[in-house]
């Protein structure tokens, strides 16, 4: 059936053609060879040029059927090596996945043990503010010991005053101590039984604390154990990823050189050699391979998206060629029917033999070797019938109808191989879109791949970094921890050292304590010195009282006395001056004049006793 329809196609192209062929007109031979005589030399140089081009048009084909195989060839090494680099790179991605599962887990420990270091501050902080507050309540406890001993010092007198006046208490009930008697030596005693009491609980909260640092010390060094076992761990994955990123790396250099073809490519082996001591000089490797495979990736995928373009023109250029066949096929069809029916209509006692061997030569020269030996061999039997006489019209009508068919079959299958040239150029086609596609999916694929390593990549960049940042912050905590354990030593001897230098303050004030006790009782005397004094002093001051009372009394009589005497003068000098007023002597004798007070002596004596009455108080005051 489809050989049926493949040859209707062919038919229905034959009649359909715009210019068809002149029909083969029956006739003499003679009038035939009357009118091809003029034709042949106009139809020649067109045949000759037609033929050529369809020789040349056929070696194309021939080339471009070995390039398709090439390219068949070449396309499933592609895959080949396709599925092995898809392959290699599930593999890489499962690696990848383990390692991140890996570092991940690393970082939440790494959190873990920041919150425990930042914990372990915190305490610290407490003890160092504890041994704050210690040394506070220490100096508080100085303090109150001075007061308390100011207070024993100035209530020792009066509370044995009070004390001594009960019965048997010297033989009884309050405890005594070596320098120390009655209450004084109670508070004493109690007050440094109360400060030993802490003492030991403040060592007690050392101790434990201690404890507690050591407990952690101890963690942190397993912690440390296991992290380093997990390390080892993964080094034999670090190894085998190393290997499979080499691999990796010489499969996209082959992919490479397929493509190049017999070009060199300039691609240097790989170097990735798996260390199994250093795991980051193995992590280095790593990073580099993988930045190598991505640079040879996108080197793969412009190499396939050129070698894409250039088969895309190839069956682009197979295309034109085969619709220039086709219609270089159809003009010479026209040209052999037409040069067949001006032959033969030119010509017609033209013998048929001479006609074949003008077809064949024709189909010859058009790349078509065909022979009409059956036909020939029939000729040959109608030329020895000839002599005899008899009529070939019919003959020659029979073989010109032959041969017009034998040429109809020989276009008919030109016709079917170009069908079969354009179904294969339409499968070119097809295979070279899937090729396309595949291409374009491989070059997407290769993109998310290359995004995939890049996201690797800074996640390993990332992992390198935490897990430095965690080996610094361990070292770091090991030599914090180191630190504050010689640091809560030296605070456990500057303890010891403080309680000795308590112990020492305690025995100087004990000392003090006996100094102010003799100070006490010198004080005393001096206090009964001054209380004497102060007595003598109230009498005097007494007695000076009544001595000034009787000074004032004595004023208030001699102001009264020298109140009189001054009025009794006054009356005397008036009396004086009316009665010896015209006296000689007053009036020759200029007293008034230099300035002289007859009343002199009078003022003399009451000057003298005013200072004999100061002379009086002048003791009082």
């Amino acid at each position: 059936m489809a050989d049926g329809d493949d040859n209707d196609a062919v038919l229905s192209d034959v009649e359909e053609d715009d210019n068809p062929p002149a029909p083969i007109v029956t006739g003499p031979i003679s009038s035939i060879r009357t009118r091809s005589s003029t034709d042949d030399v106009s139809n020649n140089i067109s045949n000759n040029v037609s033929i050529e081009r369809f020789r040349e048009l056929l070696t194309e084909l021939d080339r471009e059927r070995q390039a398709r195989e090439a390219i068949e060839k070449s396309k499933s090494e592609l895959q080949v090596s396709f599925n092995r680099l898809k392959v290699l790179a599930h593999e890489a991605i499962k690696k990848r996945d383990e390692v991140v599962r890996s570092n991940e887990k690393l970082s939440v420990e790494l959190a873990e043990t920041v919150k425990e270091k930042e914990e372990l501050m915190k305490q610290k902080e407490e003890v160092v503010k504890e041994l704050e507050e210690s040394v506070k309540a220490k100096e508080g406890v100085k303090s109150e010991i001075g007061t308390a001993a100011q207070m024993l010092v100035t209530g020792i007198d009066k509370i044995s005053g009070k004390v001594n006046r009960f019965k048997n208490f010297t033989a009884g009930g309050l405890p005594r101590s070596q320098k120390y008697t009655g209450l004084p030596a109670t508070s004493v005693v109690e007050r440094l039984e109360n400060l030993n009491e802490e003492k030991d609980e403040m060592m007690g909260e050392l101790e434990t604390e201690l404890k507690e640092k050591q407990d952690l010390v101890s963690e942190y060094g397993d912690k440390l154990r296991v992290l380093e076992e997990r390390m080892d761990s993964q080094r034999p994955l670090l190894v085998d990823q190393l290997s499979h990123v080499s691999k990796i790396h010489d499969r996209i250099c082959e992919v490479v050189k397929v493509i190049d073809g017999d070009k060199k490519a300039d691609l240097s082996d790989s170097l990735f050699l798996p260390q199994e001591t250093d795991l980051e000089e193995n992590m280095r490797a790593s990073l580099a391979g993988l930045e190598t495979i991505n640079e040879l990736s996108s080197m793969a995928l412009e190499k396939m998206k050129a070698l894409v373009a250039e088969r895309s023109r190839e069956v682009k250029s197979l295309n034109e060629t085969v619709n220039q066949l086709t219609r270089e096929k159809e003009h010479i069809g026209s040209l052999l029917r037409s040069a067949l029916s001006r032959r033969m209509s030119a010509d017609p006692s033209l013998k048929t033999n001479e006609l074949f061997k003008v077809a064949e030569k024709g189909l010859r020269e058009s790349g078509v070797n065909y022979r009409f030996n059956n036909h020939t061999g029939h000729e040959k039997t109608v030329s020895s019938n000839k002599d005899g006489n008899v009529k070939l019209d019919d003959d020659d009508d029979d073989e010109i109808s032959t041969l017009a068919g034998a040429l109809e079959k020989i276009i008919k299958q030109s016709q079917i191989e170009i069908i079969e040239l354009q179904h294969s150029v339409d499968e070119l086609r097809a295979e070279s879109s899937l090729l396309k596609e595949r291409v374009e999916a491989q070059a997407k694929e290769l993109l998310q791949s290359k995004q995939k390593l890049e996201e690797l990549e800074e996640k390993e960049r990332v992992a390198n970094e935490n897990v430095e940042g965690l080996m610094m912050d361990i070292a770091a905590a090991e030599e914090e921890i180191t630190r504050w354990k010689v640091a809560a030593q030296q605070e456990a001897a500057a303890g010891k050292a403080v309680e000795q230098d308590y112990v020492a303050q305690l025995h100087t004030i004990r000392q003090e304590l006996e100094e102010a006790k003799q100070s006490v009782i010198e004080s005393e005397k001096k206090l009964k010195f001054k209380e004497e004094t102060a007595a003598a002093a109230m009498s005097a001051r007494d007695a000076a009282e009544s001595s000034l009372k009787l000074a004032d009394t004595r004023a208030a009589r001699l102001r009264e006395r020298v109140e009189e005497l001054t009025s009794q003068l006054e009356e005397l000098d008036t009396r004086s001056s009316l009665i010896n007023g015209k006296r000689p002597r007053y009036i020759c004798w200029p007293w008034q004049w230099l300035g002289l007070d007859p009343i002199g002596p009078r003022q003399l004596d009451t000057h003298e006793h005013t200072s004999n009455e100061m002379e009086l108080s002048e003791p009082l005051l």
